[in-house]
């Protein structure tokens, strides 16, 4: 696990500097929606990393290492969550900095968008790496693309104006952190499938 994690930093170290700068300004940003940019996207760095892995054809040399498919897996959920942790806490440090400048609020209602922004990066993250390690960077992202397309059809038709009110009224009742462990869980709960689906893909 080690050698996997200092393997990513050598390669962010190298391509990932600009991706970094721009969803750390995102964070820091005092505005939530930047923010839910940072943690949609949190997803989007296990990618870069899976994606970089296969153009140096470092996957197809895998069964060849002393290192587990399940290791692989694990190691790039590590590096979303991890990611997620980093630009929590400079959203957190951010804000407070504007709160003593008087630029923004820090109340109730900052944290429960905060959790329902990184929720909803747990849940993309619970999606679409599945979807990756099971069809790989080139072909997961259209079968990605499309299912998520499909869901937001699906999400429009359902949810009628009493639907939408209905779900409305539910959500007051509910805490932002409750939103964020029962995403944080759906996430883990994937861990054993992105196994399975990547110990059943032929590496090329």
């Amino acid at each position: 696990m080690k050698a996997l994690v200092r393997k990513d930093l050598y390669m962010l170290q190298s391509f990932g500097k600009l991706f970094l700068l721009v969803f750390t300004l995102f964070a820091v940003v005092p505005d939530l929606q930047f923010f839910s940019y940072s943690s949609t996207y949190a997803v989007m760095l296990s990618l870069y990393l899976m994606q970089s892995d296969e153009q140096c054809k470092w996957d197809s040399l895998l069964p060849m290492l002393p290192i587990s498919r399940r290791l692989v897996v694990l190691e790039k959920y590590l590096a979303g969550w991890a990611y997620l942790a980093l630009m929590t806490v400079l959203a957190l440090v951010s804000q407070l900095i504007w709160v003593r400048f008087d630029m923004m609020p820090l109340n109730g209602q900052y944290f429960t968008m905060l959790c329902i922004d990184l929720a909803i990066g747990f849940l993309m993250q619970a999606v679409s790496l599945p979807v990756i390690f099971r069809f790989g960077t080139n072909r997961g992202r259209p079968v990605l693309f499309f299912a998520v397309a499909l869901a937001t059809l699906l999400t429009v038709i359902i949810l009628n104006d009493q639907g939408f009110d209905s779900l409305l009224s539910l959500l007051v009742h509910i805490r932002g952190w409750h939103i964020l462990v029962a995403a944080a869980l759906v996430s883990v709960a994937t861990i054993p499938l992105s196994i399975h689906l990547y110990e059943k893909r032929i590496l090329k």
